[in-house]
């Protein structure tokens, strides 16, 4: 018989009052399928279940916003033997839902799951110099622990200007306004922006910069507002966006236009890497992950780890890059 694991976050999303994952777990028990369902209390959870039970079912779904998706891709990458990933979002602002057209209604994501296309998606790795947990940060955003900190990530780490807003904003804001809850968050922090000295080696090549963003990221968006055109998801490689420190505040504007429209500008770098390294020669820093603190380091590094998992689609996001992205994931008594 087909096993499915679901693992749930019950705070994730604006109504968390509602309980979809218990309609999704209605709906595949309907249609035969062996459920097993599992509900997460704290940060890296959903990692420690995956680990744990994830090899002994045929799907995994994550049912939570982006960081519980990152939370249960990570478990899945310590198997050998991988199940497939699928996800009903329920968060304020999912950007892997986005990029891949993915529905909130439970009995869609059933069918999805086990009907829809399998594609093989690349997933970063994360390592670096020893990581630190800040204190400074609202109750509930760091785990407690080293070890909980995450070491994978499905679609963006990113540090600087904005970067903190998907997981300083606080839970009732988020809750109350969605995804404007974080537009506000982020206009907030404009007095605080500053300017970052890194030295940044990118397959084989370094070089030092003044940077006020920086993220590594394999998605076609980034926090539901920049469009990153012609991304990939299969090749083997990051989309590497820098933004330089302006020389004056009458570079800014200019600079968001051209970035949010992708034009060249001198202070955008835009690059296809496979690994790279941030090394702040100033001071650690801290990096968000998925949407959620991910800590504080002196120096990070990320590796793409091609079509790691194969991920449940509607349909395919762009055409394969390599022919083991795409496989049949049907369930053959229901085929």
């Amino acid at each position: 018989m087909t096993k499915v694991l679901i693992i749930a976050n019950p705070v994730a999303g604006r109504n968390t009052n509602s309980r979809p994952w218990l309609e999704l777990e209605q709906e595949l028990l309907q249609l035969g399928i062996d459920v097993t369902l599992r509900v997460t209390s704290q940060i890296y959870d959903a990692t420690l279940i995956a680990v744990a039970e994830g090899s002994a079912h045929d799907f995994v779904c994550a049912c939570g916003g982006d960081g519980t998706l990152s939370e249960v891709a990570s478990g899945l990458m310590y198997l050998e033997k991988r199940p497939f990933l699928s996800f009903l979002p329920m968060g304020t602002t999912c950007d892997v839902a986005n990029s891949f057209n993915l529905p909130s209604e439970p009995h869609l994501a059933a069918e999805i799951m086990l009907y829809g296309l399998s594609f093989a998606i690349d997933i970063g790795s994360i390592s670096g110099s020893e990581a630190f947990i800040r204190q400074d940060l609202p109750q509930g955003v760091a785990p407690k622990e080293i070890d909980r900190l995450p070491h994978h990530f499905t679609y963006v780490s990113s540090f600087g200007a904005f970067s903190e807003t998907s997981y300083s904003t606080s839970r009732n804001l988020k809750n109350a306004l969605g995804h404007f809850a974080y537009v506000l968050n982020g206009l907030t922090s404009l007095s605080t922006i500053e300017s970052l000295n890194v030295r940044i080696t990118r397959d084989g090549r370094t070089s030092e910069e003044s940077l006020i963003f920086g993220a590594v990221a394999n998605s076609s968006s980034i926090g539901g507002v920049l469009e990153i055109h012609g991304a990939r998801f299969d090749d083997g490689k990051f989309e590497l966006l820098l933004i330089r420190t302006p020389e004056n505040i009458m570079q800014v504007g200019p600079m968001l236009n051209n970035l949010i429209n992708h034009h060249s500008d001198p202070l955008i770098i835009r690059e296809l890497v496979s690994e790279c390294e941030f090394e702040f020669l100033d001071d650690m820093n801290s990096m968000t992950v998925d949407g959620e603190y991910g800590g504080t380091r002196k120096c990070w590094r990320f590796v793409n780890h091609p079509r790691s998992i194969s991920f449940k689609v509607p349909e395919l996001p762009h055409p394969p890059s390599h022919p083991d992205t795409v496989k049949d994931a049907r369930p053959k008594h229901l085929s």
